[in-house]
Protein backbone atom coordinates (compact mmCIF):
# COMPACT_ATOMS: atom_id res chain seq x y z
CA UNK A 1 0.00 0.00 0.00
CA UNK A 2 1.66 3.01 -1.35
CA UNK A 3 0.63 6.78 -0.49
CA UNK A 4 1.58 10.18 -1.98
CA UNK A 5 3.14 11.10 1.58
CA UNK A 6 5.07 7.91 2.22
CA UNK A 7 6.42 7.77 -1.63
CA UNK A 8 7.39 11.85 -0.52
CA UNK A 9 9.43 10.50 2.20
CA UNK A 10 11.13 7.72 0.99
CA UNK A 11 12.51 10.35 -1.68
CA UNK A 12 13.65 12.47 0.90
CA UNK A 13 15.82 10.12 3.22
CA UNK A 14 19.20 10.62 3.77
CA UNK A 15 21.30 7.78 1.97
CA UNK A 16 22.61 5.39 4.60
CA UNK A 17 26.36 5.38 5.10
CA UNK A 18 28.45 2.69 4.28
CA UNK A 19 30.94 1.23 6.94
CA UNK A 20 34.51 1.48 6.56
CA UNK A 21 36.09 -1.66 5.41
CA UNK A 22 38.14 -3.25 7.89
CA UNK A 23 40.83 -6.15 8.10
CA UNK A 24 39.22 -7.99 10.62
CA UNK A 25 36.04 -7.70 12.04
CA UNK A 26 37.10 -6.33 15.12
CA UNK A 27 35.44 -2.93 17.36
CA UNK A 28 37.16 -1.21 20.35
CA UNK A 29 36.28 1.74 21.69
CA UNK A 30 37.53 3.24 24.88
CA UNK A 31 34.27 3.05 26.78
CA UNK A 32 33.99 -0.26 25.92
CA UNK A 33 36.03 -3.53 26.09
CA UNK A 34 37.80 -4.85 22.73
CA UNK A 35 35.88 -7.48 21.14
CA UNK A 36 34.85 -9.44 17.37
CA UNK A 37 31.95 -9.92 16.44
CA UNK A 38 31.11 -13.63 15.93
CA UNK A 39 30.33 -15.60 14.00
CA UNK A 40 32.86 -14.75 11.30
CA UNK A 41 32.32 -14.62 8.15
CA UNK A 42 34.12 -17.49 6.15
CA UNK A 43 35.94 -15.62 4.09
CA UNK A 44 37.63 -14.15 7.42
CA UNK A 45 41.02 -16.00 8.55
CA UNK A 46 42.02 -14.58 11.60
CA UNK A 47 46.09 -14.83 12.19
CA UNK A 48 46.91 -17.05 15.48
CA UNK A 49 48.89 -13.98 17.73
CA UNK A 50 52.69 -15.33 18.90
CA UNK A 51 54.38 -14.09 21.99
CA UNK A 52 58.24 -13.90 21.82
CA UNK A 53 58.82 -11.71 24.86
CA UNK A 54 57.31 -9.94 27.59
CA UNK A 55 58.76 -6.77 29.53
CA UNK A 56 58.95 -6.83 32.61
CA UNK A 57 58.17 -10.44 32.60
CA UNK A 58 58.02 -9.95 37.11
CA UNK A 59 57.30 -7.88 39.75
CA UNK A 60 57.08 -7.68 43.48
CA UNK A 61 53.93 -7.22 44.97
CA UNK A 62 52.94 -3.92 45.91
CA UNK A 63 55.31 -2.31 43.79
CA UNK A 64 54.36 0.83 41.80
CA UNK A 65 52.21 0.98 38.52
CA UNK A 66 53.87 0.26 35.21
CA UNK A 67 53.33 -1.10 31.43
CA UNK A 68 53.84 -4.34 30.41
CA UNK A 69 55.15 -4.64 26.57
CA UNK A 70 54.58 -8.14 25.09
CA UNK A 71 56.67 -8.53 21.69
CA UNK A 72 55.53 -10.84 19.32
CA UNK A 73 53.86 -11.67 16.21
CA UNK A 74 50.27 -10.79 14.45
CA UNK A 75 49.67 -8.12 16.84
CA UNK A 76 46.77 -5.96 15.36
CA UNK A 77 45.71 -2.68 16.98
CA UNK A 78 42.51 -4.73 18.19
CA UNK A 79 44.70 -7.36 19.70
CA UNK A 80 44.14 -8.05 23.26
CA UNK A 81 46.12 -8.60 25.72
CA UNK A 82 44.35 -11.70 28.61
CA UNK A 83 46.21 -11.30 31.80
CA UNK A 84 45.65 -13.05 35.01
CA UNK A 85 42.55 -14.57 33.30
CA UNK A 86 41.12 -10.72 32.49
CA UNK A 87 41.31 -8.98 29.17
CA UNK A 88 42.65 -5.74 29.61
CA UNK A 89 42.72 -2.29 27.85
CA UNK A 90 45.69 -2.87 25.59
CA UNK A 91 47.40 -0.59 22.92
CA UNK A 92 49.20 -1.68 19.61
CA UNK A 93 52.60 0.81 20.12
CA UNK A 94 53.96 2.33 16.95
CA UNK A 95 57.16 -0.50 17.39
CA UNK A 96 54.53 -3.77 16.62
CA UNK A 97 54.56 -4.63 20.52
CA UNK A 98 51.24 -4.31 22.58
CA UNK A 99 51.24 -2.88 25.84
CA UNK A 100 48.73 -2.42 29.40
CA UNK A 101 49.06 -0.81 32.89
CA UNK A 102 49.47 -2.98 35.88
CA UNK A 103 49.01 -2.58 38.97
CA UNK A 104 51.13 -4.81 41.32
CA UNK A 105 49.33 -2.81 44.81
CA UNK A 106 46.06 -5.68 43.76
CA UNK A 107 48.05 -8.62 44.46
CA UNK A 108 48.37 -9.49 48.07
CA UNK A 109 50.47 -12.66 47.69
CA UNK A 110 52.90 -14.26 45.41
CA UNK A 111 51.66 -15.82 42.77
CA UNK A 112 52.33 -16.87 39.05
CA UNK A 113 49.89 -15.93 36.12
CA UNK A 114 49.32 -15.92 32.56
CA UNK A 115 49.76 -13.41 29.49
CA UNK A 116 48.41 -13.97 26.35
CA UNK A 117 47.05 -12.50 23.24
CA UNK A 118 43.61 -12.38 22.09
CA UNK A 119 42.94 -12.17 18.00
CA UNK A 120 39.00 -12.45 18.18
CA UNK A 121 38.26 -16.29 18.77
CA UNK A 122 42.46 -16.74 18.19
CA UNK A 123 44.52 -16.97 21.14
CA UNK A 124 48.48 -17.25 21.58
CA UNK A 125 50.32 -20.27 23.65
CA UNK A 126 50.39 -18.40 27.35
CA UNK A 127 53.52 -16.54 28.98
CA UNK A 128 54.00 -16.87 32.57
CA UNK A 129 54.21 -13.64 34.40
CA UNK A 130 55.58 -13.55 38.32
CA UNK A 131 54.25 -11.44 41.26
CA UNK A 132 57.41 -12.24 44.00
CA UNK A 133 57.19 -11.75 47.33
CA UNK A 134 57.96 -7.91 48.51
CA UNK A 135 61.91 -7.55 48.81
CA UNK A 136 63.12 -10.62 46.83
CA UNK A 137 65.41 -10.61 44.43
CA UNK A 138 63.29 -12.54 41.64
CA UNK A 139 61.07 -9.99 41.72
CA UNK A 140 62.70 -7.55 38.91
CA UNK A 141 63.65 -9.69 35.75
CA UNK A 142 63.24 -8.90 32.86
CA UNK A 143 62.51 -9.33 29.08
CA UNK A 144 61.43 -12.80 29.57
CA UNK A 145 62.12 -14.54 26.23
CA UNK A 146 60.12 -17.86 25.25
CA UNK A 147 62.40 -20.46 23.77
Amino acid sequence: MSTKKHDEAEAHEAPKAKAAEQAFPFSASINEPQTVSLPLPENIDVPVPAITGIDPDACAVGDADFDLHVSGENFFADSVIHFAGHDEPTTLNEDGTLSTGVKPSLWSEPVVVQVMIKNGPKVSEPVDFTFAAAGTQDAHRSGKRRR
